[in-house]
């Protein structure tokens, strides 16, 4: 993408008009929700430099039964986007060299799902929004509460969104997949909450910051058997970085 300024903005603009084609029909008609995608696509070449995720599993009296976090860092190699290990624990143990020998095989694991950004413009056609009637304020900005269903390959989620009023950025959204109960494997998913906060910077800049998963399940794949647990899963973003096209 070019880097001067002028550039950006007459490109964020026609960004913005191809959102209004690809929305759902629900949405389209929404002039905020459209100002969100297309902020969404005019930050589409914007990348983590630092991707911390931290997973903790408890048993059903709510003891910690197992603690990972797993450092992944992101650079740019030619014209592609290289995926590499940082650190890697368990329970306090370093397991990185373990890990870093099977790598290759978890780096799609690092990679952001449709569910974590609902304003993707190539995510609009699964999504159904509409404002919900609340707004907040925070200081002398006013947030607009929008309730939205998304489908994705995970299931379909249905949750809120918050918007700033004045510049279209998307603060938080939290959404609960439905359908549930269900089968993954031999585990059984009872419930599942997402909620994904997003930040905002200079130049129209914009992107998740945290994304965190509450999950409840009963697993049964080696070497759990009927293991009640629920499963929080943290995620932190960090040193954004913009992709340069050759």
């Amino acid at each position: 993408m070019p880097g001067d300024l002028p550039e950006r903005l007459a490109l964020f603009t026609l960004q913005f008009s191809l959102c209004l084609l690809l929305a759902s029909p629900a949405a389209a008609s929404d002039a905020l929700w459209q100002r969100a995608v297309a902020i969404s696509a005019y930050n589409r070449d914007v990348v983590p430099g630092s991707w911390v995720e931290r997973k903790e599993v408890f048993n059903g009296e709510g003891e910690s039964h197992l603690v990972s976090r797993t450092h992944v860092g992101f650079k740019q190699i030619g014209s592609k986007v290289d995926v590499f290990l940082v650190e890697a624990t368990t329970n306090g143990e370093d397991i990185t060299l373990q890990l870093q020998e099977v790598f290759e095989e978890k780096q799609k694991d690092f990679s952001l799902k449709p569910q974590y950004n609902p304003f993707l413009p190539g995510n609009q056609k699964d999504i159904s929004a509409k404002r919900e009637g609340r707004s907040r304020r925070d200081g002398e900005v006013t947030h607009i509460a929008y309730d939205y269903t998304q489908k994705s390959p995970d299931g379909r989620w249905r949750g809120l969104v918050w918007i700033d009023e004045t510049t279209g950025m998307p603060l938080e959204a939290t959404a609960r997949l439905t359908g549930l109960p269900k089968k993954d494997g031999k585990d059984e998913i009872k419930e599942v909450v997402l909620n994904v906060t997003f930040e905002n910077g200079p130049e129209q800049r914009w992107y998740p910051s945290r994304i965190t998963i509450f999950n409840r399940s009963i697993l049964n794949d080696f070497p759990y058997s009927k293991f009640y647990a629920t499963i929080e899963t943290s995620t932190t973003f960090d040193k954004y970085w913009q992709i340069t096209f050759h």
